[in-house]
């Protein structure tokens, strides 16, 4: 009879935690950062971009593919086994701030977006004009009409570069406070997600279980969490068979099956976790125990 009721309780509590489990099998949205090899690019120079992809655990997600958007257009790339990316720009770009966009995404997890900016110092100066050598000094160079124009375009470019060095400044100032607001609210966020955590900490799978037991005759507690520890190992083996699978590349499908095949109990199995409780903490003995077959029934005589 003690059977029975023990192994009606195991299967409820293990469908309840089973239930709980698979709202995990969905893993959650990718993590991407990425930013420029260099903040500030030299007219001339060839851009490049790095970022990587994690999960939210932070572990590197590999053959995840990336969207790189860029004034040039959409191009395509998958991250390393370490997660990582690289982009390079096909040809130097002219001197001004540019944006990128990027887009990551993977079978079985959801999306993740990042963006970034970075600099191509210099400025756009006037188109060079072909001008006779010659040598201007002294008070001829404000009579000779050639000499002139130079001296004004140099005074140009003087000020768009001066011009183009302030914007610079002003924009990494902005960057440097958007970083540190970036940062309060990461703080604030963090405060936010322990004050969460610590209101759903009594309805984990653990302490929702102790909760319940707590209710159950003390005679009998330690079986009841014995029951509880199997079903939770069964669990931990069919989540580590499911990543294995995800890490090897295997499809989402594929990922369910392993969690499934390798989380489930027969009932042969429970039966014997029983016995094996009943004996341990003297609510049987072997000799009674051994009278009933691996289904729990007792043979007729």
């Amino acid at each position: 009879m003690k059977t029975s009721l023990y192994l009606a309780v195991l299967m409820v509590s293990l469908a309840l935690l089973i239930h709980t489990v698979s709202a995990q099998v969905q893993m959650g949205n990718l993590v991407v950062i990425v930013k420029p090899e260099k903040s500030f690019v030299e007219s001339g120079q060839i851009p490049v971009l790095v970022g990587n992809v994690t999960d939210q655990a932070g572990k590197p997600v590999a053959n995840a593919q990336v969207y790189v958007s860029t004034s040039l257009g959409i191009s395509s790339l998958s991250t390393d086994t370490d997660g990582k990316f690289r982009y390079q720009y096909p040809s130097p770009l002219g001197p001004a701030q540019y944006l990128v966009n990027v887009h990551a995404q993977k079978a079985s997890y959801g999306t993740g977006l990042s963006s970034t900016t970075f600099f191509v110092k210099g400025v756009h100066l006037v188109s060079a004009q072909q001008y006779n050598s010659k040598t201007v000094s002294g008070d001829k160079i404000n009579l000779d009409p050639v000499a002139s124009k130079i001296l004004q375009n140099i005074e140009i470019a003087k000020r768009q570069q001066a011009a183009q060095e302030a914007k610079l400044k002003q924009i990494e100032q902005e960057k440097k406070f958007e970083e540190g607001q970036r940062q309060l609210a990461n703080s604030q966020l963090q405060i936010d997600l322990q004050g969460w955590f610590a209101q759903l900490n009594p309805f984990t799978p653990r302490n929702a279980y102790a909760t319940f037991v707590s209710q159950v005759n003390q005679t009998v507690q330690t079986i009841f969490w014995g029951q509880f520890n199997f079903t939770e190992q069964k669990t931990n083996q069919g989540l580590s068979a499911k990543t294995q699978v995800l890490q090897n590349g295997g499809s989402s499908e594929q990922a369910r099956k392993a969690f499934i095949q390798n989380s489930s109990s027969t009932r042969a199995e429970i039966v014997q976790v029983n016995k094996d409780l009943n004996i341990r903490y003297g609510h049987a003995d072997n000799v009674t125990q051994a009278k009933f077959d691996k289904y729990g029934n007792l043979p007729r005589s």
